[in-house]
């Protein structure tokens, strides 16, 4: 603001106090605490988010598989045999890509390393890929991201521990006791008669693997067929 020395009459400009702006020690701990809030509500909510977008790509995948084994019935008039355990990754699976991976095998017609299935004879054993799926047709193209880096393949929340179950006797329901004798654990967990009832699940092939948050006191699942 200017104003005028009476005398002089030469305008001079009055300085204004300046306040330096700064944050107080009370007022960084009220933002630290704020954020800390904020976060402690976002977090949950995104890895909330993460995880149910896993749970339907896993669903999506479990279905492209089910597919597959459907192609397979198509083309041969059968469902394929997969290990007695009825897991797609047995317990002691072969990590070894060059060497028989049966879930894999017969329905991708090869090894996970690319490679030709072994020629078959006469004495190859009939639950062996290359006596199955003799044609050695591909019903599904496994991709990189379909295996861990130890070649065992896995769902969208990283499990390998997956069930596979097929309605062996052909009646349209997959049941305990006609198709297979009991419900195949994964993770240490075992679905009961709510998730599975004891009439079946009407369906041709179903998969199911534990949640990302499931425990013994809290056994979740994701289910192909829910």
């Amino acid at each position: 603001m200017k104003s005028f020395d009476s005398k002089l009459c030469v305008p001079t400009v009055r300085k204004c106090d300046v306040r330096t702006q700064a944050f107080t020690l009370m007022e960084l701990l009220t933002v630290i605490a704020i954020i800390g809030v904020l976060a402690s509500l976002l977090f949950p909510a995104v890895r909330s988010a993460r995880q149910s977008a896993n749970k339907a790509k896993t669903r999506v995948q479990f279905n492209q598989w089910a597919a597959a084994i459907e192609g397979f019935r198509s083309e041969y008039g059968y469902y394929p045999v997969f290990h007695s355990s009825n897991l797609v990754n047995p317990v002691g699976q072969n990590t070894d890509p060059s060497t028989l991976h049966l879930f894999h095998d017969v329905l991708a017609g090869r090894r996970r390393d690319g490679s030709a299935l072994p020629a078959y004879s006469s004495t190859t054993d009939a639950q062996f890929p290359e006596v199955q799926n003799r044609r050695l047709a591909s019903f599904h193209s496994f991709g990189a991201s379909d295996f861990t880096t130890d070649n065992l393949l896995h769902d969208a929340c990283d499990n390998t521990s997956i069930a596979v179950l097929v309605d062996r006797d052909l009646d349209g329901i997959i049941k305990v006791g006609s198709d297979f004798t009991t419900l195949p654990p994964v993770n240490g967990l075992t679905p009961t008669s709510a998730d599975f009832p004891d009439a079946g699940v009407r369906a041709g092939v179903v998969f199911y693997s534990a949640s990302p948050d499931a425990s013994p006191a809290n056994p979740e699942f994701i289910f192909s067929w829910k």
